[in-house]
Formats: C-alpha cells, sequence, structure tokens
C-alpha cells in the first residue's frame, strides 16, 4: 500500500470529523478510504447514512464498494442490484454488478451488466479485462477476440489487459498475436501472471524449455493457485520423462481448472505414458464430457482401446478422431499402436517408451505437437 495513500486518507479522516455536515468533504473522505482499503470505516459511515436514508445513492454504492473490497461478493451483489433498480444507467455499479458475478464464477450473469456498460460506450481497462475474460470462461472465443481486436488502444497503458488478450488469443490458438500481448504486458509488468503464463506456454512449443519453467515457477509465486502455471510445469516434466512431477502438477492444475479440455488431455498422456490405461481412460472421459468435438481426445481413447488390444474400439475411435480432424495426431498414434502391437504386448509397450523418448527429447514427434494443441484447447 502505497504510504501516501494511507496519509491522504487519515488526513482527509481527520477533517471530515471536524466538519461532518460537509458532504463534498465526506465524499473526497469515502473515496480516499476505498483507494486506501480501509473497507470497514467505509461500510460503517455507508450504513450510518443508510438508516436514516434508506435511498441514498451514494451510500448504497459506497456498501457496495466496501463489501466488494471485504470479498462479499454475494452480499455486495444484493445493494448494487438495488442500486441499479434505483438508477439504471449508472455505469460503475453496472461494472461493479459484473464483477461480483465474475468473482463468484457466474460467468453467464456478470455478461448481462458488463454487455450493458459495454454498449453504452465505456470502455475502460477495468471494463475491458472484465468483460473479455467473461466471454472467454463462457467459451465465446470469436465475441473475445472480437473485442479485443476493436480495443487495442487501452491496452498500451494497462499491463492487466494486456495479459487477458494474450490469454484469449492463447486459447484462439492464435500463437502470433498471443506472444506479441505477452511480451507487452511483461514489459508494462515484468510480474504478469498471465503475461508469464502464455509466454511460458509458447516456449514450450519453442522447446526453450529452461525459461519455460523459470517464468512458470514465477507466477506460482506470486499466484500459487494459478492452474495454467501448474499446467505448463507439469507439462514440462512429461517433455522430460519424469511421470511422477508431471502426473502431481497436472493433477493440481485440473483441481484448479476442472473445465480446461486440455489439461485433462495432457493428464491423460501423462497417464498413458506410465501405461495406466485405467487412470487414461478416465481423464480422456473428463475431458470428452467437456468438449465432444476435439478430436484428439477421441483419437488418445482410440490409443487406450488399442493399448488394450480392442481393435474394433479403437477403430471406431479413429474414425470418429479423422472426421472430427483429419490431421489428428492422437489418431495417428492409436493407428501406429494397432499396427505394431499386432496382439503383442510388449510391443506396445515399446512403442509408449519410444514416444516418451521422442517427448522428453523435444522435437516435432507426433505427441509433442497434440500436447501443444491440447495445452492451448480452452
Amino acid at each position: 500500500m502505497n504510504n501516501d495513500v494511507l496519509e491522504r486518507f487519515r488526513h482527509l479522516k481527520s477533517l471530515s470529523q471536524l466538519d461532518p455536515g460537509n458532504t463534498q468533504l465526506t465524499r473526497a473522505c469515502m473515496e480516499a478510504a476505498l483507494q486506501a482499503r480501509a473497507y470497514d470505516f467505509v461500510l460503517e459511515r455507508a450504513e450510518k447514512t443508510l438508516a436514516t436514508a434508506t435511498a441514498d445513492i451514494a451510500a448504497l454504492f459506497d456498501k457496495g464498494s466496501a463489501l466488494i473490497g471485504l470479498r462479499e461478493y454475494r452480499a455486495a451483489a444484493a445493494i448494487l442490484q438495488d442500486v441499479l433498480a434505483r438508477q439504471p444507467q449508472l455505469q460503475a455499479a453496472r461494472i461493479n454488478l459484473g464483477l461480483c458475478h465474475y468473482c463468484l464464477g457466474e460467468f453467464s450473469e456478470a455478461r448481462a451488466p458488463l454487455d450493458a456498460a459495454y454498449a453504452d460506450g465505456d470502455r475502460s481497462a477495468g471494463l475491458l479485462r472484465l468483460i473479455v475474460s467473461t466471454y472467454h470462461h463462457l467459451g465465446l472465443m470469436d465475441e473475445a477476440v472480437a473485442l479485443c481486436e476493436a480495443n487495442p488502444q487501452p491496452v498500451g497503458a494497462d499491463a492487466a489487459l494486456a495479459g487477458t488478450y494474450a490469454l484469449v488469443y492463447l486459447d484462439a490458438d492464435e500463437a502470433q498475436a498471443a506472444g506479441e500481448w505477452a511480451a507487452r504486458a511483461l514489459a508494462g509488468n515484468p510480474r504478469s501472471v498471465d503475461g508469464l503464463v502464455v509466454d511460458g506456454t509458447l516456449r514450450i512449443l519453442d522447446m526453450e524449455v529452461n525459461r519455460a519453467k523459470r517464468e512458470f515457477e514465477l507466477a506460482l509465486e506470486l499466484a500459487p493457485n494459478t492452474a495454467r502455471a501448474w499446467i505448463g510445469l507439469g507439462t514440462l516434466a512429461l517433455l522430460e520423462n519424469d511421470l511422477p512431477r508431471a502426473r502431481a502438477q497436472l493433477t493440481r492444475g485440473v483441481e484448479l481448472m476442472p473445465g480446461h479440455v486440455g489439461s485433462w488431455h495432457v493428464l491423460a498422456w501423462t497417464h498413458l505414458m506410465g501405461n495406466d490405461l485405467d487412470a487414461a481412460e478416465a481423464a480422456l472421459q473428463r475431458s470428452l464430457e467437456l468438449d465432444r468435438n476435439f478430436g484428439e481426445t477421441h483419437g488418445a481413447l482410440a490409443a487406450v482401446a488399442a493399448l488394450r488390444g480392442k481393435r474394433e474400439e479403437a477403430e471406431r475411435g479413429i474414425e470418429v478422431a479423422l472426421r472430427l480432424d483429419a490431421n489428428c495426431l492422437s489418431a495417428q498414434f492409436a493407428r501406429s499402436v494397432l499396427i505394431g502391437r499386432a496382439g503383442n504386448t510388449d510391443e506396445a509397450k515399446r512403442l509408449i517408451r519410444v514416444t516418451a523418448a521422442g517427448l522428453a527429447s523435444g522435437g516435432d514427434s507426433m505427441l509433442n505437437r497434440a500436447i501443444g494443441r491440447a495445452t492451448r484447447r480452452h
């Protein structure tokens, strides 16, 4: 916390106590208190006002803001809905209501107030960050990318927004744009978690393993629950053929981000490399529940079937995978298993070991490219 911010709040608080009837001074004091994160003070003052003036918009908004600061998002949302019922065009209330729903993971509910604020012309970095990320969470990738492309101007001065854009472009499979926005985020803030995660993910694809590892580790130092950083480290461990570490890190990643298809997919490959077919199948089924149209998942399930000697099931899975994606890499792997094992369990295991070795050495191996695709799959 900036000492100047705290000092200003304390000064204004003292003045307002000497002149409690000065509404302009009271307003300045409340704004300074919010900047100083003196949320209990704001809440107390707002409730005191509301005790005699229940419809006071400023006091209601202050109370909602204090509750957001205290992370009481449900209570804050109720207050802000009351504010908007009385003053529907108040942009700050719309944005804060969207923020409450966003923080509660209620992205569909967050969208309406954020859309309304955007439609009325708000292009602040705070709104753009929220609305783009909300669309991203809802899987509306085309819409999220369109917002990024329509609003590049505020990003130059806002590293957090640049990081949000970078994540969207990463999951939209636009690596060049993702890299450019990640670079902007890190230029503006070398400790940008989103920037570090996106740049690290792209470094994996370029096999810059050491840099990627440093970036993921720094991201976790800054924000230990960053799911994508855990996934990134787990993917690096898989590439290094350190299967126990890969399983642990990827499992942590899917615990934190259970709706990310690609994370389940990379975890499945880790189990597959360890010849734990039951665990691989379970992870792939979770991936399939989230997105039935990802060819790589069908191909990987076909590989599991092939490794179990279930030729007909494997061939059906390969057919579905190639119908969804003619270049499906895991389907190619499944086909190679069918050809290579020929009823020979030892030969099937040898194929897995060869593939694991290829992953450890990097390069443009089939599974290395498949992992690259899955890592970006939202």
